[in-house]
């Protein structure tokens, strides 16, 4: 085809077969001028004090065609590919201009400087991670009689990596990323190390195993005045989302009162707590101990509000016992499970550290422990919401758990499928969230005969243009029966 003359053509393209025929047509626009057309990410990642080469596709150029690369108001190169370079950590907005005998085109490039990501090990004892808490000595607790799984949470290291594991200075036989540890005196605390060997790169962690008595001993039997819904706010860490809302004035206190001040007004039966993106969690607790019935059925229950079988933001739940006796949630957790527990794409001890903004209303970087890029992007319907929690207030947070993957589809209308059971916010079936599925890092069972506290984390990736991000909205935990 040659256009000869402006306007718009179509073209019939037809073949006919012993078994049919089909026809399609293809529309032509002859235009008088072409001018370039960038294509481009909106957004890039580099790191601190390391060049980053940055290009972009372009159409409709020639040998007549001129580049323009600008940023901090200054014009810095007319190459087609440009070396990025900046020491400090910020955001960066890069302009690309390209032009041709017949226009130009012009776009922007928003580029997040970090620093470079170092080889960590560190202990999940299931709260958030700040730069200045990375490298401190956690402690856990297992009490005599009981063994207690080990496994750290690691930022750039491979599957490949091997472990050394000792106890009080004292080498062990294993190698994976799995430790069990029987601990054998009550009242003593031991110090457990591991090592990762990954290539050239190496990366170490220290936690304390603290031997309480054997379980039951901070057993508390519900009374007539027990109360059925877990009434206490121990901590609400929310991750960056559209109905976060905690603005720079906010303190975490703050936080934990918006659940709790729901509490002890007599709520809780509904969801009390938007939890953000992957990751945001509260822990609450219960005045009583709630046991595991020994009959297969569920114990406590907590829900959330999934629009059918289409809509769930599901979360995943983890309980703990009052394994120290000091009413405080300070002990191990354990994860309940679930239907895709075990199963390919569910990552346990996954982790994602969220960058603090440089300013309100930007895009939230985040990169989980392999090394992914993110961005947690506004939502068009809440454009001016605080998406990040303002009181978290250094460089950036890690949170941790379970990463059940992304169901998230854009077929004509935003859907987030659920899953069979086990999770909050999730239409399930069989209802309701038994003790017996409490599991150890390793997946086997926990054998829990009652808990104390619960924690429940957003579980899902995912956000859409209309809906934003996936973010489980979570009541209090009830248990069934006390339940009126």
């Amino acid at each position: 085809f040659k256009g000869d003359q402006l306007g718009e053509f179509f073209v019939n393209f037809r073949l006919d077969a012993d078994n049919g025929s089909v026809e399609k047509q293809a529309k032509i626009t002859v235009v008088d001028r072409l001018p370039p057309e960038i294509t481009v990410s909106s957004s890039a990642v580099g790191y601190c004090d390391v060049a980053l080469k940055v290009a972009a596709e372009t159409k409709y150029t020639d040998e007549s065609t001129t580049f323009e690369w600008s940023y901090g108001g200054r014009v810095v190169s007319h190459d087609s590919i440009y070396q990025f370079k900046e020491k400090e950590i910020d955001v960066y907005t890069l302009a690309l201009k390209v032009t041709n005998a017949d226009g130009v085109d012009v776009k922007n490039i928003n580029i997040s400087v970090i620093p470079e990501e170092e080889p960590v090990l560190f202990f999940d004892n299931g709260r958030y991670v700040e730069p200045s808490t990375i490298h401190d000595v956690r402690t856990m607790t297992c009490p005599i009689g009981r063994s207690l799984v080990l496994a750290p949470v690691r930022f750039s290291i491979s599957d490949d990596a091997v472990y050394e594991w000792s106890v009080d200075g004292s080498v062990q036989s294993e190698t994976s990323i799995h430790f069990k540890f029987t601990p054998s005196a009550e009242g003593q605390t031991y110090e457990i190390k591991v090592k990762a060997i990954d290539g050239g790169k190496t990366a170490e962690a220290t936690v304390k195993v603290e031997c309480t008595p054997k379980e039951g001993t901070y057993f508390r039997a519900p009374t007539a005045k027990s109360y059925w819904i877990s009434n206490h706010c121990f901590e609400f860490t929310p991750a960056p989302g559209q109905f976060v809302n905690f603005s720079q004035d906010k303190t975490a206190e703050d936080a934990r009162m918006t659940i709790q001040n729901t509490l002890n007004n007599g709520g809780g039966t509904g969801w009390i707590a938007s939890l953000g993106a992957w990751g945001g969690y509260f822990i609450l607790g219960f005045d009583h101990s709630v046991e595991d019935d020994g009959k297969g059925e569920a114990d406590f229950d907590i829900v959330g509000n999934p629009l059918g079988k289409y809509w769930c933001e599901c979360g995943v739940v983890w309980v703990s016992q009052d394994e120290n006796g000091n009413g405080i949630a300070d002990d191990t957790w354990y994860e309940l499970k679930g239907s895709e527990t075990g199963k390919p794409g569910i990552t346990q001890r996954y982790a994602l550290k969220y960058y603090r903004p440089t300013q309100d209303k930007q895009d939230v970087l985040s990169i989980d422990n392999d090394g992914n890029l993110t961005f947690l992007r506004r939502n068009a319907y809440h454009p001016n919401s605080g998406y990040f929690p303002w009181f978290m207030d250094e460089e950036y947070y890690i949170l941790t758990g379970t990463c059940l993957g992304n169901q998230f589809k854009t077929e004509g209308i935003e859907v987030n499928w659920g899953f069979d059971w086990g999770y909050v916010d999730n239409i399930n079936d069989p209802a309701g969230f038994r003790i017996e599925n409490a599991i150890q890092q390793d997946g086997s069972p926990a054998n829990l005969k009652y808990i104390d506290f619960v924690k429940v984390h957003t579980a899902q990736m995912g956000q859409g243009a209309a809906v934003g991000e996936v973010s489980t909205e979570s009541s209090a935990a009830m248990d069934l029966r006390l339940k009126p």
